[in-house]
């Protein structure tokens, strides 16, 4: 080819020398030297602003140019060296190109894949998509389909309809725009239906006309992104700057509140959701957080959950029915019927609310008017236990959590009660010495309507009394019990494996009787004990030896009571203990009822099953002995005590300065209320003592650490490079060594095999991957990030995990697809066509829609696995994590399957028992006994006389 080595043609440019590619006229050829291309902005013909780097090129290298677009986006050179470039008339060149010259050819290839490749590094390929194959010139495309050229191949092709380039909404296809050579670099997607016709065969103007369409849009994307950039950074400072004006208004806040509480409830978040959640929080002393930067947000169905989640608390759903504002129902967040603005629903009495609009900055007091406006369904947020080891107090502490106004009204009622309550003696004594031998009616009368009005007294506080109790116990229970699943769901999963499901609920539920002993029990006793002293008091204004009698009576019934009680309590523990592992049993035995009908084991299981309900009767036996014995006791002591009172009270009134009859009545009614209140107490301190039994048993739940800690940073958006280091792990401190200094690499979008005998540690490397397992020693990293300092659910949120035992859900196959994000019908049928599911779904009655029963029997294993694959592809992940995966499925279906994954631009990590499915992995590690073997490709692996050659003897024979 002479015109590309002439001599006539060539110039000579200094380093650091810059010129504009806008001779359309022109293509160059770089002879030596070295340049770099930068994209820039043309303002009156000249670059001004930033310039974008887009490439370099090495000598033999082609430079294209054509004029710069409307928007005046053009390409700059930059001499890095002094280079030389030879200077070729365009239509020359593309004569040559259409003569099939190889160099031309060559050099116009690499030109465009060139130009392609400077987008990649911003753009996610889409998860599933069609290839334009050589043997196929047109295609016909659904709306939403996307589609490429095949590995390593350059096509020209031409879109009859309107095809989105790339991921940029502005930029798009039409017929227009003719022929335009793309690489597999790029890939367009079908804004509807349409047809895309490809060519190999073009003449000059089309070829010339598409390389122009080419780099304007590239030229134009790139300019997209770096607004999308700017637009991003400035998103970031304008956080920031709220973040600093947050901290400023929370210190003023803190101020103001010292003389006015309520002044500090306005949270002034520029986002309005932020702003009314965190008015909510602030009511119920939560502190709320904007979404962790790792959080997709297009792909929840409300925003409220990633800021629930950033502020690790729970989130319910509610309904607003009936003159709620006139009740006592917390703060809420809910959202206004005509426009869904978020708004903030804040509780300033008992029985009146008002309405916080973060959007207008106002506070507006609700009523029957104001609630019709508000959308039927709100949101309640539920406290978590702060991430310490929980002691009773604190928990009590926890669950009385802005019940002061309750508490003081069981109080202050209860006192009232005490002392209506000690008129009934002194009016005795009044009624027998003074009304009667007096024969004073009108005394009579006014006494009777004393007590009269004492009694109505004492019962409005004791319903008072009962009101607060049972609110006080009922925001106590709602409060607690949702902290508790909240710790157990947040806890790592290692500390599952020493309870079975039974025990765990057996203990969870501890905490619930824990708490309703100490908020019933508890306090009644309190204030009984409260009116038995203030009784004795009494006994002893009316006679000191009656009065000692009763002191020792209660001395001997509460000492009696603590020592039944210690000795309950030693039967208690291990009764609970018991309980747990009969509850842990029973589920065991009905989740296997099936495997012991085909083993013929009913017998045996019942047997079994029997031996620990046997000693848990006896056990509750011995307990329910020694408390009937209690009871009985307390209910005889009295009875004794009020023989000897009335024996030494005859000898007192016998004398001449004894008792009166109305004292000694008057003593003794004051007695019945104290040793009634002695005997509650005596009974309640067994009830008590055994909150030490259930104690113990949550224990373990309240005292282990969350998962995720305030320490674990968030991880952003990872990109899928991971690497495990020289990692050492064992279950258990003295069990045997499980990994040993293992190590494994994956870098962006390969596909990665682990591969060995049944036992050497596969499974355990992939939980070590998810954080389900902390190793001995080594770490495991995702984008250069360590897993130990990182929030483990974040960064599980990001990948796609298919486990040997993962479960399909009893819902809708879409329902099961999505996993509860917010995905179109499109995006899950593009999942399910991926996992080779598509001609299964339209085969079922609903389609999408089909209803999967419990425990998936409805399906097949095969069917299953695909679904659960689907699943795992839905939110088009950057990093996959499959264990036996595919193992249900045929040959036939595993190659389906096979050949879309290998369409992904993922990274791929593959635990694999049938050797055939990884054999276009980039990369296969053998592990055996705990250590990598051997690694390498398929070929290299196969080749060498190791393991790996061993195992495809083995599946080969």
């Amino acid at each position: 080819m002479i015109a590309l080595t002439s001599k006539e043609s060539r110039h000579q440019f200094n380093s650091n020398a810059a010129l504009l590619l806008n001779d359309p006229q022109w293509v160059w050829i770089l002879q030596s030297g070295a340049i770099a291309l930068f994209a820039v902005t043309l303002v009156e013909g000249k670059p001004e602003g930033t310039r974008r780097y887009l490439f370099s090129l090495k000598p033999n290298e082609l430079l294209f140019t054509v004029p710069p677009s409307s928007d005046n986006q053009a390409v700059l050179v930059v001499f890095i060296e002094d280079s030389e470039v030879l200077e070729i008339p365009t239509t020359k060149f593309i004569q040559q190109v259409i003569q099939g010259d190889h160099r031309a050819v060559a050099y116009l290839k690499g030109w465009i894949q060139s130009l392609c490749s400077t987008l990649t590094p911003e753009t996610p390929k889409p998860l599933y998509h069609e290839t334009i194959l050589p043997s196929v010139s047109s295609y016909l495309l659904d709306r939403g389909t996307s589609i490429q050229p095949a590995s390593d191949t350059i096509t020209w092709i031409q879109v009859k309809g309107r095809a989105k380039w790339l991921d940029s909404p502005a930029l798009t296809l039409h017929l227009g725009c003719g022929y335009v050579p793309i690489s597999d670099q790029i890939w367009l997607e079908a804004e509807d239906t349409l047809e895309l016709v490809s060519a190999t065969v073009l003449d000059s103007s089309e070829i010339l006309s598409g390389l122009t369409q080419l780099q304007t849009y590239c030229l134009r994307y790139i300019n997209w992104m770096e607004h999308h950039s700017l637009e991003e950074e400035l998103k970031r400072f304008q956080a920031k700057e709220q973040l600093n004006q947050q901290v400023t208004s929370d210190a003023l806040g803190e101020l103001a509140s010292v003389l006015n509480r309520r002044s500090r409830q306005f949270i002034n978040y520029s986002v309005p959701l932020l702003a009314a959640a965190g008015a909510v929080g602030h009511a119920l002393g939560i502190e709320i957080r904007p979404p962790a930067r790792s959080e997709d947000l297009s792909r929840l169905k409300d925003s409220l959950d990633a800021i629930a989640r950033a502020s690790k608390v729970r989130t319910r759903q509610v309904s607003l029915t009936g003159k709620w504002w006139n009740q006592d129902c917390g703060a809420l967040l809910a959202y206004t019927s005509e426009n869904q603005n978020p708004v903030a629903l804040l509780p300033i009495a008992a029985n009146r609310y008002e309405l916080l609009d973060p959007a207008q900055q106002v506070r507006i007091p609700i009523n029957a008017k104001i609630a019709q406006e508000l959308h039927p369904e709100a949101y309640t947020f539920y406290r978590s236990l702060p991430q310490t080891a929980m002691s009773a107090i604190a928990l009590l502490k926890f669950g009385m959590h802005d019940r002061t106004a309750d508490l003081v009204t069981v109080l202050l009622a209860g006192i009232g009660v005490a002392f209506l309550g000690m008129l009934v003696p002194q009016a005795t004594a009044i009624v027998m010495d003074q009304a009667i031998p007096d024969a004073n009616r009108t005394l009579l009368f006014q006494i009777g309507i004393g007590l009269f009005a004492a009694t109505c007294g004492s019962t409005i506080f004791k319903l008072v009394q009962g009101i607060a109790l049972l609110r006080t116990e009922a925001f106590a229970d709602a409060s607690t019990q949702a902290a508790v699943w909240d710790r157990l769901l947040t806890l790592d999963i290692p500390f599952f494996r020493s309870y079975s499901t039974g025990d765990l609920e057996n203990r969870v539920s501890a905490i619930s009787r824990i708490r309703r002993t100490i908020s019933g029990t508890t306090m009644s006793t309190l204030l009984s004990s409260l009116f038995a002293l203030i009784n004795l008091g009494l006994l002893f204004y009316y006679s000191v030896p009656l009065a000692l009698i009763a002191l020792v009576s209660v001395s001997v019934t509460i000492t009696i009571t603590i020592s039944s009680g210690l000795i309950t309590l030693r039967k208690v523990c291990p009764l609970e203990a018991l309980k747990g592992e009969i509850r842990g049993t029973t589920v065991q035995l009905i989740s296997g009822i099936t495997k012991l009908r085909v083993a013929q084991a009913e017998t045996r299981a019942f047997a079994h099953w029997s031996r620990f309900y046997a000693k848990q009767q006896k056990l509750s036996l011995s307990t329910e002995q020694i408390e009937n014995g209690v009871a009985v006791f307390n209910d005889l002591i009295p009875l004794f005590s009020s023989m000897l009172i009335f024996a030494v009270a005859m000898m007192s009134i016998q004398t001449a300065s004894g008792l009166s009859i109305g004292t000694f009545l008057a003593f003794n009614a004051a007695f019945g209320s104290f040793i009634s209140g002695a005997t509650a107490l005596s009974n309640s301190l067994i009830d008590i003592l055994s909150i030490v039994a259930l104690w113990e048993q949550a224990k373990p739940i309240l005292h282990a650490m969350p998962e995720v800690d305030e320490q674990k940073a968030d991880p952003g958006r990872i990109s899928g490079k991971v690497n495990v280091d020289r990692v050492t792990f064992r279950y258990g401190q003295d069990g045997p060594i499980t990994l040993d200094q293992v190590s494994v690499q994956a870098e962006p979008g390969e596909f990665i095999a682990i591969v060995g005998p049944s036992g050497s540690g596969k499974s355990t490397l992939l939980r070590l991957l998810l954080g389900f397992e902390t190793p001995e020693a080594g770490e495991v990293y995702y984008d250069h990030q360590a897993l130990c300092g990182l929030d483990v659910n974040a960064v599980r949120r990001q990948l796609g995990v298919v486990l040997q035992k993962s479960q399909v859900l009893s819902a809708s196959i879409f329902e099961n697809i999505s996993g509860g994000a917010l995905i179109t019908l499109d995006e899950a049928w593009a999942a399910a066509r991926c996992a080779g599911l598509v001609q299964d779904i339209e085969a079922m009655p609903m389609g999408m829609h089909t209803v999967i029963s419990e425990g998936g029997t409805n399906l097949s294993g095969g069917q299953k696995q695909r679904l659960l694959i689907a699943r795992a592809l839905a939110l088009k992940p950057k990093i996959l994590l499959f264990d036996e995966a595919t193992s249900a499925l045929d040959n036939q279906t595993q190659a389906t399957v096979s050949e879309s994954l290998e369409r992904l631009n993922v990274t791929r990590i593959v635990i694999a028992h049938r050797l055939s499915t990884i054999r276009n992995a980039d990369r296969i590690y053998v592990i055996e006994a705990g250590r990598v073997v051997e690694q390498g490709s398929f070929e290299q692996l196969a080749k060498a006389d190791g393991l790996f050659a061993k195992l495809i003897a083995r599946q080969i024979a």
